[in-house]
């Protein structure tokens, strides 16, 4: 059986841990690597054993490319996406989808006229823990859900912000939030959601950027259950992601998707321990975004190359990557006006 082909569009610090994600998909390779830093492009391409090339136009119009993923600074998705979209390529676009719900749904809509797979990238959906806790959700062990909590206290020094597209409001669309934090509000949503209100404050305290190195918010979900999100990147030294869930009956609470507590109250000793020692620790980017590792992404490209050969949905398809968006836009839009903001966005 043939692999399937991919170009992948941006070879920086997420583009080279889709190199190493890649190498452990056997029915996948990747064809082409592009990047405008042609250096960076030839460095990544020697490493996996594809081409290189500076345009993205060139790379997801060849005709030995079935799919793309895109990589590149946020701000730029859209552009590149529409673009295979219309080449006929599949689709698996890095978080966030994009910056704006109007470039979110010109991408969403161009893989639905144009009939390609349209995948979002949020790995942590693939971690074991976050499976077995939305399972417990969905059986009503935590019973009446009180509180959903993320908080991302993560650390950046100045230069990664400096002479970057980090940072900055056109390309990255926002700071803590939406860069960093938006993979445990997706979880937090995804599991305990929908969110129907925010009320938030962002403050930029540590750097020299345009955007958000702090921000908080109080959240409301459909269910009732209330919530607060912190997130930042002016926290040294930096401590892992967390996203904790209380209700009634029960509590559960996720460090980078791995269960860290599992007190159910119907849960016995030996469930517990199990729930415990589902997962070793991963990688995390508490304060080195290149020390995430590579198995959860492993994991959802090998869905999606799955998706591809079943002719089935990929588990987390392109509208999804929407909502954390959503939330966080509303976010911004909260600490602007001072104002509680209802969800959907108008």
């Amino acid at each position: 059986m043939d692999k399937i082909r991919f170009a992948l569009i941006g070879a920086g610090n997420i583009g080279r841990i889709y190199g190493d994600a890649f190498a452990h998909v056997p029915d996948a390779e990747i064809a082409v690597v592009c990047d405008p830093v042609i250096a960076a492009a030839e460095a990544l391409a020697g490493k996996v054993g594809a081409a290189y090339t500076g345009d993205y136009a060139e790379a997801v119009t060849r005709t030995d490319v079935d799919a793309v993923v895109v990589a590149t600074p946020s701000g730029t998705h859209a552009e590149i996406a529409v673009a295979a979209a219309e080449a006929g390529k599949h689709l698996l676009v890095e978080k966030p989808l994009d910056i704006t719900l109007e470039r979110v749904d010109a991408i969403v809509a161009a893989a639905e006229k144009t009939g390609v797979t349209l995948g979002s990238v949020f790995p942590l959906r693939f971690s074991a823990g976050v499976h077995k806790t939305r399972l417990a959700l969905a059986a009503g062990r935590l019973g009446r859900l009180a509180l959903a909590d993320v908080f991302v206290k993560w650390y950046r020094p100045q230069s990664y912000y400096d002479g970057s597209w980090r940072g900055t409001w056109a390309l990255d669309g926002g700071g803590a939030l939406m860069n960093q934090s938006i993979h445990q509000i997706d979880l937090a949503q995804w599991l305990a959601g929908p969110v129907t209100s925010v009320i938030g404050r962002t403050a930029t305290l540590a750097h020299k950027m345009e955007t958000e190195d702090t921000a908080s918010a109080v959240l409301t979900m459909q269910n009732g259950a209330l919530g607060v999100i912190q997130g930042s990147t002016a926290s040294w030294p930096g401590d892992q992601a967390r996203v904790e869930l209380h209700g009634d009956r029960g509590t559960i609470a996720l460090e980078e998707g791995r269960i860290v507590r599992w007190n159910l109250e119907d849960a016995s000793p030996s469930e517990e321990e199990a729930m415990l020692n589902l997962e070793t620790g991963g990688g995390t980017g508490a304060a080195d975004p290149t020390a995430i590792g590579y198995e959860k992404h492993r994991r959802q490209i090998a869905d999606f190359v799955g998706a591809l050969r079943e002719g089935r949905p990929p588990a987390v398809q392109g509208a999804e990557g929407r909502r954390a968006v959503e939330i966080i836009l509303a976010i911004y839009r909260s600490a602007e006006s001072g104002l509680p903001v209802s969800l959907p966005l108008e």
